[in-house]
């Protein structure tokens, strides 16, 4: 006869379900629905479906935030951390899953773009890194697991007010740039009266020439650019150039000399600040402020990524250059050779590896070595971007680091098409290359072509010869996913890669009869420490900590502490001694740290549990019973 189970039976067995828990942090494990396993199937994209072959206006990118934070409320909170001059939110994305844990309990990777205005692909690929988490969380088992156990801070505009100016207005690839703060670049008495503008109305800044026959420039043979004269004895029609689009707004003779614009935002944050680039004081302006305040009120932030544009590089921030104090001229040379006979032996089995010129002192040499660990990484998966240690002059990245603590990247995106339109590989694509990978790649797209137009100052002037605004700085609409894909694989790598603590083993070894030392071994098997150097040198560093628990037939013995060789074949293997109150300690990135405690145990079994906690690489715990 079959027995029957009660309900209070199905009640229990419920209950103890429940208290299930993951090795890394004791939270209830998440069911993940609609998992996807084929590359070829479908991981959500058409749940929100959304254009990445366009740039969107201020109003449009923070509609789409909200809008995704509305379906994802289980994931996503939405806020603004501050105004910008003119009042515009700098809204922040928090994803995270909540039923893990409150975003500040985990550790956290921090994601800016745009910090300079005309680098608007930057709020491209920190919008698709947003999209990217909450779309393929049902079916992504890899972002799956990353969402329950990290935290993402997303600001995808940082200088809000010159991003929606570049995108919606006619704009050069490099105006505006900087926060929108009154200045009189001219010394008239007048605040930016004197901007480019768009003369003949066609949606693009690009160059103004005048006929004239004494001028240095004539076109090219194809009619599409202005070239300079180089025989003074041809006999060609001349122009002489006028500059960027415009008009001379206060008449004095002079055209575009009081633009708009304040400071460079990046030259703004504290660390390494001077007057000349960083004006008129740190955090100066709302939208660095705002920044630096919400990281400083979140010190669960142990990465910091922030996009520019250009160039395809991963600047990254490392500790200070002690060799190139103490080392002689001789002395630096002989170093530089060896780090370079290393580099190219290593690329010998990895050609992505990597290997700087820093000697670095040794309480910061973990920090220098998982910095070449992650951008070794970053070079594989973004291909085509080479790591370059970062500066120091009041940049975001480096008040991140050295005043936080915080691993930081800086990522110049996108830039001038070398590696596609060099074809006959120097190194440089010259202006044929250039139009040629033009009219290849984006089918002539994208190219302002010389004509003529009626200015109110000038008379007849000629507008062109240059790229369309989105060419250049940014990518063309065919490259921005493809640009955003990428580098949100690397911030998810990153992530990856953050402390995960983990009791790997507990070992019982017999010393008499009732007498046992128990052996514990603690793992981080990622790339990132539970805490930096940096860190630790600011004290801002929390550290980790074992503890355990017994059954009332269990008696720790009193010890003074130190460690203990328990193996006398290797005396290398030392183990910490844990004292009653328990120990606390650092786990480094891809450490394995040892402990131990000498109990007394009378009759049989007993039981001791450990636990193993820490900030920013989560909870362990680990159980035994112990029998003689």
């Amino acid at each position: 006869m079959k027995r029957k189970i009660s309900v209070k039976h199905w009640l229990g067995l419920i209950l103890a379900l429940s208290f299930l828990v993951s090795p890394l942090s004791w939270q209830p494990l998440q069911a993940q629905k609609k998992k996807q396993l084929s590359p070829g199937g479908y991981h959500g994209e058409m749940d929100f479906p959304l254009s990445w072959k366009r740039y969107y206006s201020y109003a449009e990118w923070t509609k789409i935030m909200h809008d995704l934070q509305k379906k994802y409320p289980h994931l996503a909170d939405i806020q603004s951390i501050g105004r910008s001059r003119m009042g515009r939110d700098q809204y922040l994305m928090t994803i995270t899953a909540k039923s893990t844990g409150k975003a500040e309990s985990k550790p956290a990777i921090w994601v800016d773009g745009a910090i300079h205005g005309n680098e608007v692909n930057g709020i491209t690929c920190s919008l698709y890194l947003i999209w990217y988490l909450l779309t393929r969380y049902d079916y992504d088992p890899y972002v799956h697991e990353l969402v329950n156990n990290c935290t993402f801070y997303v600001l995808p505009g940082f200088n809000v007010d010159a991003n929606d100016s570049f995108v919606r207005f006619p704009n050069t690839p490099n105006n505006p740039r900087e926060p929108f703060r009154p200045e009189d670049n001219d010394g008239d008495g007048l605040y930016d009266e004197d901007r480019t503008e768009d003369v003949d109305g066609d949606g693009e800044l690009s160059v103004m020439y005048v006929e004239d026959p004494h001028g240095e420039y004539k076109l090219s043979p194809d009619k599409r650019r202005f070239i300079p004269v180089t025989d003074e004895r041809e006999e060609v029609q001349r122009f002489r150039r006028i500059g960027p689009e415009g008009y001379d707004n206060d008449g004095d003779g002079l055209i575009n000399e009081d633009d708009i614009g304040g400071p460079d935002p990046n030259r703004n944050f504290p660390y390494g600040w001077n007057l000349q680039a960083g004006n008129p004081y740190p955090l100066s302006e709302p939208c660095t402020r705002n920044v630096y305040e919400f990281q400083l009120a979140h010190p669960n932030i142990m990465v910091t990524f922030h996009y520019h544009n250009i160039g395809r590089l991963i600047m990254f921030q490392a500790p200070p250059d002690v060799g190139a104090k103490t080392m002689s001229s001789e002395e630096r040379q002989r170093y530089q050779q060896m780090v370079q006979e290393r580099l190219a032996e290593l690329r010998k089995t990895n050609k992505y590896a990597q290997l700087f010129d820093r000697q670095v002192a040794p309480e910061y040499q973990h920090d220098m070595d998982v910095q070449t660990q992650i951008v070794t990484m970053g070079a594989r998966i973004l291909k085509n971007y080479r790591p370059v240690i970062a500066g120091l002059v009041g940049q975001h990245p480096a008040s991140t680091y050295y005043m936080l603590g915080a691993y930081s990247y800086l990522i110049e995106l996108w830039g001038s098409p070398d590696f596609d339109a060099d074809e006959n590989g120097d190194g440089r694509v010259s202006e044929e290359e250039y139009l040629k990978w033009i009219d290849i790649e984006l089918t002539g797209e994208g190219w302002i072509m010389p004509h003529k137009v009626k200015h109110p100052d000038l008379g007849e002037v000629w507008i062109g010869g240059t790229p369309r605004k989105h060419l250049r700085r940014t990518p063309p609409w065919r490259y921005i996913e493809q640009e955003a894909l990428k580098n949100t694989h690397f911030v998810l790598y990153c992530a990856s890669q953050l402390p995960r603590v983990e009791i790997k083993e507990v070992d019982v070894e017999p010393v008499t009869q009732d007498l046992y030392w128990i052996k514990v071994t603690v793992v981080n098997d990622r790339v990132y420490p539970t805490s930096s150097d940096r860190a630790v040198q600011l004290k801002r560093a929390v550290k980790d900590k074992i503890t355990f628990r017994h059954s009332g037939n269990i008696k720790p013995l009193k010890m003074s502490g130190g460690t203990a060789v328990l193996d006398f074949q290797n005396p290398q293997a030392r183990f910490t001694i844990i004292p009653p109150q328990g120990a606390e300690f650092r786990l480094k990135g891809k450490d394995t740290q040892r402990f131990c405690v000498l109990v007394q145990m009378k009759g049989s079994p007993g039981w001791v549990e450990f636990t193993v906690k820490s900030k920013m690489g989560g909870t362990a715990v680990k159980k035994i019973t112990l029998k003689k």
